[in-house]
């Protein structure tokens, strides 16, 4: 994945910048063995930073197989793949951290999380 165009496809998208514009938190991605620190600040995906981290300082991190995070990410997920919480639900995917926020930018990260897919 280009994180790079994952960044800029996050941040020019009007539907994110119209919602998010309070948001700023970081997400620790957990795809399998490898990390990624996303820091996002004022609405906008600042970083991508690639790990393995020692201790990352983050808000909350998403905890997946490799192959949980292939199926999330797929262009056209199967039916009870397509949102995050089906992955909560089947323990694919691990919320750890501060679920408060987490749950107040909500609406920001399921939109950011959409942006992945484009690259599947």
């Amino acid at each position: 994945m280009n994180w790079d165009d994952f960044i800029e496809r996050v941040n020019a998208d009007p539907v994110i910048a119209q919602r998010g514009a309070d948001s700023s938190f970081q997400v620790l991605l957990g795809i399998g063995e490898r990390e990624r620190l996303i820091t996002v600040y004022a609405g906008n995906v600042v970083s991508v930073k690639d790990g393995p981290f020692v201790m990352p300082q983050c808000d909350f991190a998403l905890i997946g197989s490799a192959e949980a995070w292939t199926r999330f990410c797929a262009p056209h997920p199967a039916p009870g793949e397509q949102d995050i919480f089906a992955y909560f639900r089947s323990k694919e995917i691990l919320l750890t951290g501060d679920t408060r926020k987490f749950y107040a930018h909500l609406m920001f990260l399921k939109l950011m999380l959409l942006h992945l897919r484009s690259q599947a």
